[in-house]
């Protein structure tokens, strides 16, 4: 079984922060990542904007390059389809390994040209369905179909809402399983509005044995409403399976650059939060 942590600090933290996260902070993200052995950073989102220095917000590859580091980690960048013309990205030269493509289900069938223009380039594509909650049982299996005609590296189960029980995930998980090509990733990405971000990603590490999964967790959960699972937390229980990561870079990183945005910014829960997971509402950040 191969397990792959994604880290999604500058990402999903952009929704908290603006995609403000000063240069230094973003190099410190990335470099301590690195030195954990973090599988695959997420260095932030592909945009039709133009690039700001210290923002996570990239017109291109390129734009990241000054971040780039001779190093095992992976790293990614993610858009929302519709909101990103891909003809912008050149063949792939190597400042990034992997392209996320979040979409909504009404896309489903519109994305197919834009996941083979992608491959072409020489980028992995990982899949993004977001809210996989409003899926039926034939959406998912029509989302793995689609999924393997294309040839996509990952697709991802999104609980995007934060609003996912156990016995939800219980049910969605054999679906991707049966109906997703062996050599397909799954993926999971979980936000924590009613607090089970972090159980349901040791579930979902579990019940997929032996497949090869990713799971998304981010550093002191920094991320949309109440944000997503630990990233130090999520190390700490692989590594009790046999995992190699370095915590000692985690927690120094925390210290560096996570803790002072507790003074600036709110990710963690409230009822607010709790409420719109328990009803499935789309939360404001």
């Amino acid at each position: 079984m191969g397990i792959r942590v994604l880290d999604c600090t500058l990402r999903d933290g952009a929704y908290v922060t603006e995609g403000s996260f000063g240069e230094n902070c973003i190099k410190n993200i990335i470099k301590n990542l690195n030195q954990a052995n973090i599988d695959i950073i997420e260095c932030g989102w592909l945009s039709k904007k133009k690039h700001n220095n210290g923002n996570v917000f990239f017109n291109t590859p390129y734009d990241i390059e000054k971040y780039k580091l001779n190093n095992n980690s992976k790293l990614a960048l993610m858009f929302d389809f519709g909101k990103y013309n891909p003809d912008n990205l050149e063949t792939n030269s190597g400042i990034i390994d992997i392209i996320r493509i979040a979409f909504h289900k009404e896309n489903l069938d519109k994305i197919s040209f834009t996941l083979f223009e992608l491959k072409s380039k020489g980028y992995k594509v990982f899949l993004q369905p977001s809210n996989i909650m409003e899926y039926s049982k034939n959406d998912i299996k029509k989302l793995c179909k689609q999924a393997n005609s294309s040839e996509v590296d990952a697709l991802y189960i999104v609980d995007s809402y934060g609003s996912m029980f156990p016995e939800d995930l219980d049910k969605i998980m054999p679906l991707f399983a049966e109906n997703t090509n062996e050599n397909i990733e799954l993926g999971f990405h979980s936000h924590n509005n009613i607090q089970l971000a972090f159980g349901l990603s040791i579930q979902f590490i579990n019940h997929l044995k032996p497949r090869n999964i990713i799971i998304d967790s981010s550093l002191c959960g920094l991320g949309r409403g109440a944000g997503n699972t630990k990233t130090e937390l999520l190390i700490h229980y692989l590594n009790k399976q046999g995992a190699e990561y370095k915590p000692d870079f985690i927690w120094k990183i925390i210290e560096e650059d996570i803790n002072p945005f507790y003074s600036k910014f709110n990710w963690e829960y409230n009822s607010k939060r709790g409420l719109s997971g328990i009803m499935g509402l789309h939360p404001d950040r």
